[in-house]
């Protein structure tokens, strides 16, 4: 079996790229790093390391990249061929690989070939259908029509530490033991099939995205945008701080009594998945830094996502925010100069003010409550900063 997944770093070759492995597939990566693709097809194999198994080595074979600045042909007919069609680029950047994708799925509907199932898995909410609405909108533009004669859009949840290190000069990922792959199994090409093993399968995907999102992300955001403040360089330096670790806890439980009254889980159920995300945030090897973690606020701040979202939705149900409030105004104090949303955020600060701030990336109203915790908690961390 043959699969083509679009990106080629730490969770391509660490978390989805092992799964396709395990799975039995020969993986052909679409990169636009040159180094890592040279690298991998210098021996057709590459190494992760498992950080809980004592950084156990696991040597991933069958497999080979293309640049899709310089292979485009090849790429287009890897896609052809391919009984498996995956991606980890970031959501944000679903759009550039459009073009490539739809010239392979057209050419591949030219073949008479069957239907592949095709998924996103990346850290956003419904990210295949943010990629099937790229497929659309790209030069390439591909229609509804062909889009469904040729392909199983389905979504995925995905959930696991996946980081790197540096040895012999080479940039290798370093991948926690723990993950969670949910799929949409109602979008795939044969809703029995189970094509990547060791995945979950779903009917109602929601439930699983949300708890994901608004629970573990939310956390973890949280984490590293106090944590900065707080001058931590890691996520981890971060959580040995107790009032941190406080707000970052604080924050998934105010978004697990959400997901409780929402879709029925049980509270005990969420207790123990909020203490098993902690267990693994805070332990001892990983390095994760705050920098990388809290990269690209404007999408971490959007109206649905893992801060906003669920803050919005215990507005609506009565119940607490104040953790996620902090955690929002946070996010707006968040400086990284090598990260473009960041800074745009920044500078709109500056030039707007925070009130406008908000309403703009966040999408919640200055006549709301949960605004003005948020601007309040927002001026209290202005003088933590300073």
């Amino acid at each position: 079996m043959k699969a083509v997944h679009f990106g080629a770093g730490n969770i391509g070759r660490g978390f989805i790229g092992e799964l396709l492995h395990d799975s039995g597939f020969e993986i052909t990566f679409v990169e636009v790093g040159q180094e890592i693709v040279d690298r991998i097809n210098s021996t057709h194999t590459y190494d992760i390391y498992i950080i809980n198994r004592n950084y156990e080595k696991k040597t991933i074979d069958k497999v080979k990249a293309y640049s899709p600045i310089t292979q485009e042909k090849e790429i287009i007919a890897a896609i052809v061929e391919a009984d498996i069609i995956t991606t980890s680029v970031w959501a944000d950047n679903l759009p550039k690989i459009a073009n490539t994708m739809a010239r392979g799925l057209k050419a591949r509907l030219a073949a008479g070939k069957s239907r592949v199932n095709i998924m996103a898995c990346e850290n956003a909410f419904f990210a295949t259908n943010i990629l099937k609405k790229a497929l659309l909108n790209c030069t390439e533009a591909m229609t509804e029509d062909e889009m469904k004669k040729i392909g199983g859009f389905a979504n995925v949840s995905v959930d696991r530490i996946a980081l790197h290190s540096i040895k012999d000069g080479v940039s290798v990922p370093e991948i926690d033991e723990a993950f969670e792959l949910v799929i949409e199994k109602n979008n795939l090409v044969d809703p029995a099939a189970e094509p990547i093993k060791g995945a979950d399968y779903a009917d109602n995907l929601d439930m699983y995205l949300e708890r994901k999102l608004y629970m573990v992300n939310s956390g973890h955001a949280a984490s590293a945008y106090l944590g900065q403040l707080y001058g931590c360089a890691t996520v981890q330096d971060a959580l040995a701080n107790p009032m941190i670790l406080e707000e970052a806890v604080g924050t998934m439980k105010e978004a697990a009594k959400v997901l409780v009254k929402k879709f029925g889980f049980k509270e005990a159920d969420l207790q123990y998945f909020i203490d098993k995300n902690i267990k693994r945030f805070t332990f001892p090897a990983l390095k994760d830094e705050v920098l990388r973690v809290g990269r690209a606020p404007i999408r971490k701040l959007a109206e649905q996502d893992r801060l906003v979202g669920p803050a919005k939705q215990a507005e609506v149900y009565g119940y607490e925010y104040k953790h996620l409030a902090k955690a929002i105004a946070a996010a707006f104090l968040f400086v990284n100069l090598e990260d473009e949303q960041a800074i745009e955020v920044q500078d709109f600060v500056k030039r707007n003010g925070i009130e406008k701030a908000i309403t703009k990336y966040t999408n919640i109203q200055a006549d709301t409550e949960l605004f003005k915790v948020i601007l309040s908690n927002y001026n209290d961390l202005l003088r933590v900063k300073k």
